[in-house]
C-alpha cells in the first residue's frame, strides 16, 4: 500500500501492525498528516472483527476532547474497512514506562490530569472504555495524554452490568471484572489507578498472564498493593491518596466518578 491513494489520502509508511488493523502514516492532499488504521486483510469477512473495529470507530466519532484521538472518518475503499485517525507524533505511555522517559517525572501531574479529564468525558458521552492500560495511551511530545482504542468499549450501563464474554488485558481488568461480578465506570477508575500507579512507579501492583493468576492475587490484594511512596518518594501524597483510592479493592470505597479524580488531582 505504501505510495499509493487510499480513500483520497497518500499511504506514506506503515506504522505498527496491531492485532486486529494495520497502522499507516498518511497525508492528505495538503499534506496534514493523519493515521490510517485498516482492517487486517484476513479479517474482512471475520464478522466479530468487523463488527468490533466498525463499533470502536462510531463510538470514538463521538468523542471530541483534547485527551481523545480523534476519529474524522470512517468507512469502506475497495472492501478494507478503515479508518482516518489524529496523528499523535509520540510514542505509547508504555514505551515511556520501559525506557524510564524522563518527560513522565516531569509532567506526571499533566498526564494523569488528562487521562483522568479523558476517561471523564468518555464516561460523561454514555460508554466505557474497558481497554484502558498504558499501551493506549499515546504521549505527545508536550506531555498531553491521548486515549486510543475503543474496540472493546461498551455504552455505558445505568446500573452495573454483567457481561457474557470478559474482554481486556487481565493485568488492568478490575477485581469485579475478574469475579464476573456486575461492574460499570468504575472498573475504567481501577484501570485508571493501574495505569497511574504503573506510570509513576515503574511497576505494575498487580501481575500476571492468565485470569486464573490475577484473580488469586487480588483475592490478597492487600497484601501485593505497596503505597506508591515505598517505590517513588517523590510522588506526593497527594497524588498517591488518590491512585490508591481508585485502586481500592471494594468498589464501594473506590471513586464513584472520573469527575471527582480530576478534581482531586487539580487541588
Amino acid at each position: 500500500m505504501l505510495g499509493t491513494t487510499f480513500a483520497n489520502y497518500t499511504v506514506v509508511e506503515r506504522i505498527n501492525r496491531g492485532g486486529m488493523a494495520d497502522i499507516y502514516l498518511a497525508t492528505d492532499r495538503h499534506g496534514a498528516k493523519f493515521v490510517l488504521r485498516v482492517l487486517l486483510p484476513e479479517l474482512r469477512f471475520h464478522w466479530t472483527s468487523i463488527r468490533r473495529f466498525r463499533w470502536g470507530c462510531e463510538v470514538e466519532s463521538q468523542l471530541h476532547h483534547p485527551n481523545i484521538v480523534q476519529c474524522f472518518e470512517h468507512g469502506k475503499f475497495h472492501g478494507s474497512r478503515f479508518a482516518i485517525l489524529e496523528y499523535v507524533d509520540g510514542p505509547n505511555l508504555k514505551e515511556c514506562i520501559l525506557r524510564s522517559d524522563p518527560l513522565l517525572a516531569k509532567n506526571r501531574l499533566k498526564l494523569l490530569t488528562g487521562m483522568a479529564a479523558g476517561l471523564a468525558h468518555i464516561h460523561e458521552r454514555g460508554f466505557l472504555h474497558l481497554d484502558f492500560k498504558p499501551e493506549n495511551v499515546l504521549v505527545t511530545r508536550s506531555a498531553d495524554a491521548k486515549i486510543c482504542d475503543f474496540d472493546l468499549a461498551i455504552e455505558r450501563p445505568d446500573e452495573p452490568k454483567r457481561v457474557a464474554k470478559l474482554s481486556g488485558t487481565p493485568a488492568y481488568l478490575a477485581p469485579e471484572q475478574i469475579m464476573r461480578q456486575p461492574f460499570d465506570e468504575r472498573a475504567d477508575i481501577f484501570a485508571f489507578g493501574l495505569a497511574a500507579y504503573e506510570m509513576l512507579t515503574g511497576k505494575k501492583p498487580v501481575t500476571g498472564d492468565t485470569i486464573q493468576e490475577v484473580a488469586r492475587k487480588y483475592s490478597e490484594f492487600d497484601q501485593h498493593l505497596r503505597p506508591l511512596r515505598t517505590h517513588q518518594t517523590d510522588v506526593s501524597h497527594s497524588i498517591e491518596h488518590v491512585i490508591l483510592k481508585c485502586l481500592e479493592r471494594d468498589v464501594t470505597r473506590r471513586y464513584p466518578s472520573m469527575g471527582l479524580v480530576v478534581r482531586d488531582l487539580q487541588t
